[in-house]
């Protein structure tokens, strides 16, 4: 926490980003554009929907005053989203990149600024410039309580998560400013990825809407929103909940772009213990909350085992995509302690990741309160999410061997995830809409794990059973021969290369 501190406090490049934003005219020019914009729409929707001041007092007119206040208050928001979507990401997206285009970068290793005294000032930096448009707004949003329609609640609720998303994305700029070289390519990749954020959610709430219309009811729904949600019993606000989850998610981004920072390509996304960390919050944040919220809806199940296999998936991008020769980045105990260097911490890792993952699905039922998927699903998720993780660790790892490169492996690793878990359910989903030949397709879908999710929602009662042979068991068996050939090949071709390593003067640097 001291350490923390005193990279807020005593930071050299938060004072620098501040100074450089602060007293430009850029600032100055900016604050007055985006203010001249909210003016004039502000105006513009009083001129469309404001009642005439000459009219009789009546139920209509007070009905469109509170139209007039709520168009008010989303005009002037929907200005300030554009502000907290693409201005601010793109600041920070250029911050490191633009310190390397300079050449300066290289300038900052020989210092004794930190890795995250650097990510923390740039991000306060474009923190503070965002706090401060937002609450340029607050005078002109406050014309909203003259028209009624808004409430208090309402502008503090959209202040925080306008704020909220600005840290989020602000941070995700900064991690991809990390790992690329040039402000331009830095940009658009933000640019690209918020606007396919927006048009893909979009596009996937609609999927939603059509596709859980039909989910299986227990009990009887609430008309109202739930204002509080229990993690093991323990009741949190929703907005509390929503504030934990955006500081979350910054968190991640910031560690990742102070982890990329000097090394992009050496480094790893986490390490062993970060990772550990990041795998227990989430899984055990989802266990919480179904073990203490009743649904009515599967959406929380499907959405908890979604976010666990992808995890694993992470999982194998992180470690079985590493540098075999030495492991992790204890690579300097290895060197001083030769009866070290035959262990490969990684694969025991990644094992207990999977036996984790594994005695989490058998115990699925007692900590589910209201367990809406099927028994049968849950069993063939479990087999069938095993099986495909050990084929996927021991292919990164067979490539890493055969390669010797992280970027080759992990490219041919990535190519490999993509094919059999979206584009072949894809295919399969079409001849099976053209042949119908549903036993087949069934296995079929199981061989990727999330497709085996929506058919087992489809089709809850073919997977029904939880006894006896389960629904995907060629599919865990092909995984399983696949993951034995790459185990047998790969982990042979790592030891000829680990054989022939000499860790004094083949260790790299760093």
């Amino acid at each position: 926490m001291t350490r923390l501190l005193q990279n807020i406090v005593d930071n050299p490049i938060l004072m620098r980003e501040l100074r450089r934003r602060m007293r430009g005219k850029a600032l100055i020019y900016s604050i007055i554009t985006y203010i001249l914009v909210m003016a004039i729409v502000t105006v513009g929707i009083l001129l469309i929907y404001s009642p005439s001041p000459f009219a009789d007092v009546s139920q209509k007119m007070l009905s469109q005053l509170q139209t007039t206040g709520l168009q008010l208050f989303n005009g002037i928001t929907g200005i300030q989203m554009l502000l907290v979507l693409i201005i601010a990401p793109t600041i920070t997206a250029g911050v490191t990149t633009g310190e390397k285009e300079r050449k300066t970068f290289d300038f900052l290793r020989v210092t004794t600024i930190t890795r995250w005294m650097y990510i923390l000032g740039c991000f306060l930096s474009t923190a503070f410039y965002v706090g401060l448009a937002l609450l340029c707004a607050l005078p002109l949003i406050s014309l909203t309580f003259l028209y009624g329609g808004v409430s208090l609640d309402d502008v503090t609720k959209m202040f925080f998560f306008l704020l909220g998303m600005s840290c989020v994305l602000s941070s995700f700029g900064l991690y991809i400013s990390s790992i690329t070289e040039r402000t331009r390519t830095a940009q658009g990749i933000v640019v690209f990825m918020i606007f396919g954020l927006i048009f893909g959610g979009f596009f996937l709430y609609q999927q939603y809407m059509t596709f859980f219309s039909t989910a299986t009811a227990v009990g009887t729904a609430t008309t109202t929103a739930p204002t509080t949600v229990f993690i093991f019993g323990t009741g949190i606000p929703i907005w509390a909940f929503g504030v934990l989850g955006l500081i979350s998610i910054t968190w991640i981004f910031l560690l990742l772009a102070a982890r990329k920072l000097f090394e992009p390509e050496e480094t790893r996304a986490f390490s062993h213990w970060q990772f550990a960390l990041l795998f227990a919050l989430l899984v055990g944040g989802f266990i919480g909350l179904l073990s203490a919220n009743p649904f009515t809806k599967e959406v929380p199940e499907i959405v908890f085992l979604t976010c666990g296999f992808l995890l694993l998936l992470v999982a194998v991008q992180c470690f079985a995509v590493g540098r075999m020769e030495v492991g992790d980045e204890i690579w300097q105990l290895k060197r001083l302690v030769p009866v070290l260097r035959p262990i490969d911490q990684t694969l025991p890792f990644l094992i207990a990741l999977g036996g984790v993952w594994y005695a989490i699905l058998s115990s699925y039922k007692s900590f589910v309160l209201t367990p809406l998927l099927p028994e049968g699903l849950i069993k063939s998720f479990t087999y069938s999410s095993i099986s495909i993780f050990a084929f996927f660790v021991f292919l990164a790892r067979g490539m890493m061997g055969i390669t010797g490169s992280r970027r080759k492996a992990g490219t041919t690793t990535a190519i490999t995830m993509v094919v059999l878990l979206l584009i072949l359910p894809i295919i399969i989903a079409s001849f099976a809409a053209m042949i119908d030949a549903r036993p087949i397709w069934r296995e079929l879908y199981a061989l990727s794990p999330i497709a085996m999710l929506v058919d087992g929602f489809r089709n809850p009662t073919e997977y029904a059973a939880g006894t006896g042979a389960f629904i995907g068991l060629p599919a865990t068996v092909l995984y399983g021969i696949g993951a034995l050939i790459f185990a047998a090949y790969g982990e042979a071709r790592r030891y000829q290369r680990w054989k022939n390593f000499d860790y004094h003067y083949d260790m790299p640097a760093g």
